[in-house]
């Protein structure tokens, strides 16, 4: 099966006039460095690869096997709503809704065992 592409680099990056396009990858890079660590302080990441990833030249990409399956059910919930437009200090505040629907779907979970 076909692994589920989440985001990608290139999709913000190609977006851009030419003068814009090594912002929009910082940016990006950027963005993705604090969602990454939080799914990994949150144990919610299958490996730590995907942050090593963000890393290298190589033009990053989120995917659907990155995460396990509470972090996917967190992405669905969260992922579109996470505000493109905020560089690194402000990812971190835009946290918040990551972390009220992470503690929401860990109760949910333990509730049904």
């Amino acid at each position: 099966m076909e692994d589920l592409v989440i985001d990608k680099e290139s999709w913000h990056v190609n977006a851009e006039s030419s003068e814009h396009k090594e912002r929009a990858r910082t940016h990006f890079r950027a963005r993705y460095l604090v969602l990454l660590t939080f799914l990994k302080e949150s144990s919610l990441l299958q490996s730590t690869e995907c942050i090593e990833l963000l890393d290298s030249d190589n033009d990053f990409v989120f995917k659907r096997s990155d995460l396990t399956e509470l972090g996917f059910e967190l992405v669905k919930k969260c992922h579109s709503n996470w505000n493109v437009a905020y560089g690194q200090e402000n990812s971190v505040r835009q946290l918040t809704q990551w972390k009220r629907n992470l503690a929401r779907l860990r109760v949910k979970h333990n509730n049904s065992l």
